[in-house]
Parts: structure tokens; C-alpha cells; sequence
């Protein structure tokens, strides 16, 4: 007698909707989220207020956040740091180019949007003590930063006390397992916030506004691409782009499009920049290190959506000041955003940060975190998702380069040590008369 095998849990249904991509529900939920909300405001009014204050409830768990995934990376910075001269060249490198990517986007948004130099008639240095102030009377700012400073001092200590680090080792696996877990979950959140644009802005408009962010999104990551390839990889390694292109650039930037995380594009990174030509010794510690500490393209995206969403969509105005206090912060915060579900912890907290460095109050205050975080998601996030992915790649091309110089000057050295120590061992033979 032949015994039928079990059905999967939940049926055949549910087997074919798991194979759906995350990304398919993501985008798909936002679209009908905004559609619904524009054509049915009055009937669904409830649900963008019950959005509102799920984003309030949030933001309040937003240090734990940056203290739990930033601390964690942290101590393996410090400890990889210790690693020797590569290791360090590869942080300083990553490091470097983050920084640059945001004030890359704070230079670029802020000549599109004509952001001045201050705000109103005061200067510069009364607008920075204004904020000074502003930070101290709101916790949704100061607890932040605050959070951040803690994570680091966390894990500087922990690399001296290994019971703390197996604390933190293990908080940032469960901080990353939940991201795994939580990609289904944050579906109907995304609806949600769809739903809450369409409420506020009507199906048109905020159909509008969500295009036009994936369109800045995509020119300020092509913008950043472009650097990469013809700056660093043809104008500085001399590398051809024909073949990092195509046997490289194109399978996993779709790859990790379609995936929206860099922990889950690694296994494919390595494969195809190996196939490029990349060697074992260097592809292996500069790609799985940079999926966990090298976000360029969201530090870049995340200072240059603040004049976007305040400016262009609000209304509100926004300075040099403000961009300059926040583009450092937001570039420390993205060393450990892989570790945070979707992108959404910083996307949260820097429209929290802006909030709360402007003064805006309730309503405002959430439907403007609301509007950041839905507007970042689902095509902006997977042309993120793409650059910060593929920068790691390029990357490891540079410094492919950078050790092969190395290698030889070593061999140099070695050969010419050899043949001194073999003139040393010659015996003397006799000097030559003289003429």
C-alpha cells in the first residue's frame, strides 16, 4: 500500500506564494497601499491614524536598535582592525568612501533644492546652538546619538571582556535572524504606510512623490556607480569595465535587487568577483566585511532625502546647518544597518534625527517619518541595496590591484635580501694589482 506523503504546512497555496519574492510583496503592498488610500481617504482614515502611532511606538525602540546592532560591529571592527596593514587599508577605505557618498548627497541635494546656508536671519553658529537646545529637551534625537556613542564605548570594552562579546556576538544573530524572519511581517506594515500617503497626499500625488524618489534614488546611485567603475577601477587599477560589467556588475547587482540584503547577496558577491579574477586572499575578507560595515549608497541616499521629503514634499525649510550636523551621524549608523530589518531602522531613525532637529511636532512629526519611511522603500531600497552590494565588488578590484603591487615590492625585497646575503657568504679573493 502506498502511503501519501504529507502535504507542506498551509497547502499548495501557500507553497506558491512563498516562492514570490520578498521584494514583489514589498513593492506590490506600497502601490496598493497608496491606491487604496487615495481613492477610499475617509473609510481607510483609521488605518493611516493607527499607522501614526504604530510609527510613535517604534521610534521609541529605536536606540535599543542602534544600540544592539551597532555595538556588535563595532568590536569585530576592532578586532579585524587588528588584523594587520590590509585589514586596516580595507576599513580605512570603507570608512572613507562612506563619508564621501554622504556629503556627496548633502552637496547634491542641497544644490537641486537650493538649500541655504542657514535658516532664516540667524547665522550659522545660532541656528547650531538652537539645535544644541533642540536635541536636549527631545528624546527622539538625544537618545539616539546617545545610543550611538553607548554602542561604541559597548564595543570597545567588549573586545577586552569576552563574556560581553559573546553577549553582543549573540544579540546581533538574533538581530539578523529576525531580519530574515521579519521580511513577511513588515508586508502588511508596508501597506500600512502606503496606505497613510495615499490618505495624506491622494492616490496621484503620492504615486508621484514615490516615483519621483525612485528616480533621484536611481541617479544619485548611478552617479555613484559611474565613480566607482571609470574613477576607481578603470582610471585607477587600469582594469578593463567591459568584462567587470558584464561578468560581474550585472548578475549581482539583480541579484541583490531582487533580495534587498547584503548578508543574502555575499554567497553570489563572491562567486562572480571570483570569476572576474578576483583572488581568494582578498575577495574573502573584503566582501563578507564590507556586506556587514560598507552601506556608501545608503549613507549618500539617507542625507539627500532630507531636502527631498522636507523641502519638495512638506514644504519645510532645511539648512547646510542641519545636513552638516546630521551627515556624520547618519554615516556612523550605516556601519551597522545590515543588521537592521529591510533598511527600515535607518530610514527610521534618520527621519526621527531630521524630525526631531527641526522641532516638528505631532501630527507633522509621525507623518513625516511615515511618508520617509514608505517613500525609501521597495525601489529606492533595491537600487540601494544594488550600489552598496557592488561597491564592496569594485572594491575588492582595487585592493586585487593595491596586492599585487605589494606582493611584487615584497619578491623585490626578498631577491635583493637574497643576493646581499649571498655576497655576504662568498669568501674574498685576492684584490687586483694596480695599474
Amino acid at each position: 500500500m502506498r502511503v501519501r506523503e504529507p502535504e507542506a504546512a498551509g497547502g499548495p497555496m501557500w507553497t506558491k506564494l512563498k516562492r514570490v519574492p520578498g521584494y514583489v510583496w514589498t513593492l506590490g503592498s506600497l502601490v496598493a497601499g497608496v491606491v487604496l488610500g487615495g481613492l477610499l481617504p475617509g473609510p481607510l482614515g483609521p488605518v493611516a491614524s493607527a499607522t501614526t502611532a504604530l510609527i510613535k511606538l517604534i521610534v521609541l525602540l529605536v536606540p535599543l536598535l542602534i544600540l544592539g546592532a551597532l555595538s556588535p560591529a563595532i568590536a569585530t571592527l576592532v578586532k579585524r582592525g587588528l588584523a594587520g596593514k590590509f585589514a586596516a587599508s580595507v576599513i580605512g577605505w570603507f570608512a572613507l568612501t562612506s563619508t564621501a557618498a554622504g556629503l556627496f548627497g548633502l552637496v547634491v541635494s542641497s544644490i537641486i533644492f537650493d538649500v541655504p546656508f542657514s535658516s532664516g536671519s540667524a547665522s550659522g553658529w545660532a541656528e547650531a546652538r538652537n539645535m544644541l537646545g533642540t536635541f536636549a529637551h527631545q528624546s527622539e534625537a538625544s537618545l539616539p546619538l546617545l545610543s550611538i556613542v553607548g554602542a561604541v564605548i559597548l564595543g570597545l570594552i567588549a573586545v577586552w571582556i569576552p563574556r560581553l562579546d559573546a553577549v553582543l556576538a549573540r544579540v546581533e544573530r538574533g538581530i539578523h535572524a529576525a531580519g530574515h524572519r521579519i521580511a513577511y511581517v513588515l508586508i502588511p506594515i508596508i501597506l500600512m504606510l502606503g496606505i497613510t500617503i495615499g490618505v495624506r497626499f491622494g492616490a496621484r500625488m503620492g504615486m508621484g512623490h514615490y516615483l519621483t524618489m525612485t528616480l533621484y534614488t536611481a541617479v544619485l546611485c548611478l552617479t555613484w556607480w559611474a565613480f566607482f567603475v571609470f574613477v576607481i577601477v578603470r582610471l585607477i587599477t587600469g582594469r578593463p569595465v567591459g568584462k567587470l560589467i558584464t561578468t560581474y556588475y550585472i548578475p549581482t547587482a539583480a541579484f541583490a535587487a531582487g533580495s534587498q540584503s547584503s548578508l543574502a547577496t555575499m554567497p553570489v558577491n563572491l562567486a562572480n568577483i571570483k570569476r572576474y579574477g578576483v583572488r581568494d586572499e582578498v575577495s574573502d575578507f573584503v566582501i563578507p566585511f564590507g556586506a556587514i560595515f560598507n552601506m556608501n549608497a545608503s549613507a549618500m541616499a539617507y542625507v539627500a532625502y532630507a531636502p527631498f521629503v522636507l523641502t519638495h514634499i512638506f514644504g519645510i525649510e532645511i539648512s547646510w546647518v542641519v545636513l552638516l550636523t546630521a551627515w556624520p551621524a547618519i554615516v556612523v549608523l550605516t556601519f551597522a544597518s545590515p543588521g537592521l530589518p529591510a533598511g527600515m531602522g535607518t530610514a527610521l531613525w534618520s527621519s526621527t534625527m531630521f524630525s526631531a532637529m527641526l522641532g516638528l511636532e505631532d501630527p507633522v512629526r509621525a507623518t513625516f517619518v511615515t511618508t520617509w519611511m514608505a517613500l525609501s522603500s521597495g525601489l529606492p531600497d533595491m537600487f540601494r541595496t544594488a550600489t552598496n552590494v557592488t561597491d564592496d565588488g569594485f572594491s575588492a578590484v582595487l585592493f586585487d590591484t593595491v596586492f599585487d603591487r605589494l606582493f611584487a615590492k615584497k619578491t623585490v625585497r626578498q631577491r635583493t635580501g637574497a643576493v646581499a646575503v649571498e655576497a655576504k657568504a662568498l669568501p674574498a679573493g685576492p684584490r687586483p694589482e694596480p695599474l
